[in-house]
C-alpha cells in the first residue's frame, strides 16, 4: 500500500497532502495532525500515519536525481507518454553570474557572495508567493 500512496503523493492534485506528509516527516509529528483538524501532536500515530511516511520515503528514494520526476514516469517506456520542456529564469542567479564575471576572481579565501532581493523603491514590499503563483497561471 505505501507504493500506491507514493504514486498518489506524486500527483499534482495531491500537492497539499504531499506537503502535509513532508512537513510531518521533517518535524517528526504524525501526518494526520497536518491532514485533519481533529488530531493533536500528542495523539498516538495511526497505521495510516506510518504508511504515509513510508510512502514519502519511497517517493524520495524513487525520484530521479536528474529531472526530479518520479522514476515510474521519467523512465517509463510507455509510447503514449511524452514530455515537454519549459524554462524559467532565476533573476537572482543571473545577477550573481554577472557579478561573478566581473568580481569573482577578486574573492578572498572563504568569501562567499550572496544575493539580497530589494525593490527599486525600498518602501515597496517584495513580491509575495500569491503574486508568483498567479504569474505561473498566466504564463501557462
Amino acid at each position: 500500500m505505501p507504493g500506491f500512496l507514493a504514486d498518489a503523493l506524486s500527483q499534482p492534485l495531491n500537492y497539499k497532502a504531499a506537503l502535509a506528509v513532508e512537513t510531518a516527516y521533517q518535524t517528526g509529528i504524525a501526518p494526520s495532525v497536518f491532514l485533519y483538524d481533529n488530531r493533536q501532536p500528542s495523539d498516538p500515530w495511526t497505521k495510516e500515519d506510518k504508511k504515509l511516511l513510508v510512502a514519502w520515503t519511497i517517493l524520495q528514494k524513487e525520484t530521479c536525481q536528474e529531472c526530479g520526476q518520479p522514476l515510474w514516469i521519467c523512465r517509463s517506456n510507455n509510447k503514449e507518454l511524452t514530455f515537454s520542456v519549459k524554462k524559467t529564469i532565476c533573476y537572482a542567479k543571473a545577477e550573481m553570474e554577472k557579478w561573478d564575471k566581473k568580481h569573482g576572481k577578486d574573492l578572498k579565501p572563504g568569501e562567499i557572495p550572496y544575493v539580497l532581493p530589494r525593490m527599486l523603491d525600498e518602501a515597496d514590499p517584495l513580491p509575495g508567493r500569491q503574486e508568483y503563483l498567479e504569474q505561473l497561471v498566466e504564463d501557462e
